[in-house]
């Protein structure tokens, strides 16, 4: 089986199985088509296995819709297109999650308190209403790194 990282970005006839497997794992899936071309893939025989985007809020990025199709999980394809994203970005990253919190603090994220959020990504629909008040809420910093 062949995984290949497709770092130009999903293409418009990937948007539906994007957010197939965001439903699937329960993630939130507005917004996804405005930034469907940031979006890496991993596709498997021209199929999208597992995806991930960073949304720019000002001078910060937020993480979010890290996904791995459920027959493909336990491959690090979640740690593979989370660790490219993290790459490509020379910025502070947040996220917000309800059940990887040990998966991203492996990954250089730390939990901090949601007042310390910056006012753009305090703005973002993720943060104001998409994601739960009981979501962790991390940060990666770029000088930490």
């Amino acid at each position: 089986m062949t995984k290949t990282l497709d770092t130009a970005g999903a293409r418009a006839a990937d948007l539906d199985r994007i957010v197939s497997l965001l439903s699937e794992a329960d993630l939130p899936t507005a917004g996804v088509a405005e930034v469907l071309d940031s979006f890496l893939v991993i596709r498997d025989r021209g199929l999208v296995v597992a995806a991930g985007v960073v949304e720019r809020h000002g001078e910060d990025g937020l993480l979010r819709s890290i996904v791995v199709d459920p027959a493909n999980q336990g491959l690090g394809l979640g740690k593979q297109i989370a660790s490219a994203l993290i790459a490509s970005e020379n910025r502070d990253l947040y996220l917000l999650t309800e059940t990887a919190e040990s998966f991203f603090t492996r990954l250089g994220f730390e939990l901090i308190p949601r007042t310390e959020a910056p006012a753009a990504l305090r703005a973002s629909e993720e943060f104001r209403c998409l994601c739960p008040e009981s979501a962790s809420f991390m940060r990666r910093s770029v000088e930490s790194v």
